[in-house]
């Protein structure tokens, strides 16, 4: 029932050899931890240090859980940890007045910009009678700088849950069911799952795939994961991360932060894009015009236009579309759309 009973925002996750796999779970549960009142986590049995390297998160109620490896179909086995995380935290917090629960898989991380949007959100959804809310997803693929758009690549997903019914996670845990209503938010969930050092990338994907097939079909299986990584479509990203997310990349070798560019010309109405966003673009000098015609040739040189017409896309064409590939996509936001479009005009947001 809708009510406007204050939310009571809790977290809750799966972790194992996050240690092994360089998975961004110290990010990732920070994340949480910052919209939420504690974060509980299903800790599987680890051979790597993964336990000590969370034993300092104060915020964390534990969950010691033993992996049954011979659950190896459809990965099942993360559905069935994501369920006993969930189940954890409804036990604790079965009394408490509307409350919700936050997930997130230990390579997604909030960006610190959307942290209130999804306490407000959540709210919303509280005082709607939703009972799950959807967040769009940044997928990025083998760089900080590249985000996957194709249909293999879903474009929103549940990533919270009001804990007083049934809902429960399934299949190999992307999403939850049993759900009647659910609201739609614009928080971003950065999902950094195809990012990380080579070797110990190729040893998760190895792994993961275990999760889901047999021996018998995993040569099948490792080609047909080969033909789907060949054909990823991405764009350029040159949006900001989240904060918590600076040291690591820097780690990699790749930039956090880009240089300043001189003067960025944007065919477009400024009034469309919020206040905030218009802020970051990291240009010395921003021109907005309503048409083309009325720039000089030097301020042509680093051009955005936003709707283009007819003859604007042959003068200045643009791989960016309206939203993922997905057909269930939803299209992207104003500020979204433009943080793209200048990305792949290499042009920058600030930190």
């Amino acid at each position: 029932m809708p009510t406007n009973t204050p939310v009571n925002i809790f977290g809750f996750t799966l972790l194992r050899n996050g240690v092994k796999y360089d998975y961004c779970f110290r990010e990732c549960l920070k994340s949480m931890a910052a919209v939420c009142q504690s974060v509980y986590l299903a800790l599987g049995k680890s051979e790597d240090g993964t336990e000590e390297a969370v034993a300092d998160l104060e915020f964390l109620k534990i969950q010691p859980t033993v992996w049954d490896e011979s659950l190896r179909e459809g990965g099942l086995i993360l559905s069935k940890e994501t369920n006993t995380a969930l189940s954890f935290l409804r036990s604790e917090q079965q009394s408490t007045p509307a409350a919700w629960g936050i997930y997130l898989q230990c390579d997604e991380v909030f960006h610190e910009e959307d942290y209130q949007l999804i306490r407000d959100d959540l709210q919303k959804a509280e005082e709607q009678g939703c009972d799950v809310v959807r967040f769009r997803y940044l997928h990025f693929w083998q760089s900080h700088g590249k985000i996957a758009i194709n249909k293999k690549w879903y474009p929103q997903e549940i990533r919270a849950v009001r804990l007083d019914n049934s809902i429960e996670s399934w299949g190999d845990a992307q999403s939850f069911r049993n759900f009647t209503k659910a609201y739609e938010s614009d928080a971003r969930i950065f999902h950094y799952g195809h990012v990380r050092e080579e070797d110990k990338y190729s040893e998760k994907k190895a792994d993961i795939l275990k999760l889901y097939h047999s021996d018998e079909k995993m040569a099948k299986y490792k080609r047909r994961e080969k033909r789907f990584d060949d054909l990823t479509e991405t764009l350029e990203f040159r949006g900001n991360h989240p904060l918590l997310m600076k040291e690591r990349i820097e780690k990699m070798g790749e930039s956090f932060a880009f240089p300043r560019v001189e003067l960025v010309s944007i065919v477009g109405r400024e009034s469309d894009y919020s206040a905030a966003l218009v802020k970051k673009i990291n240009a010395e000098k921003i021109i907005w015009v309503e048409g083309l015609k009325e720039l000089s040739k030097s301020q042509r040189e680093c051009t955005v236009i936003m709707n283009p017409g007819f003859f604007d896309k042959l003068l200045r064409p643009s791989k960016i579309p309206a939203q993922m590939r997905s057909k269930l996509s939803r299209p992207w936001t104003n500020d979204f759309l433009l943080t793209l479009k200048l990305s792949e005009s290499g042009v920058s947001l600030t930190a």
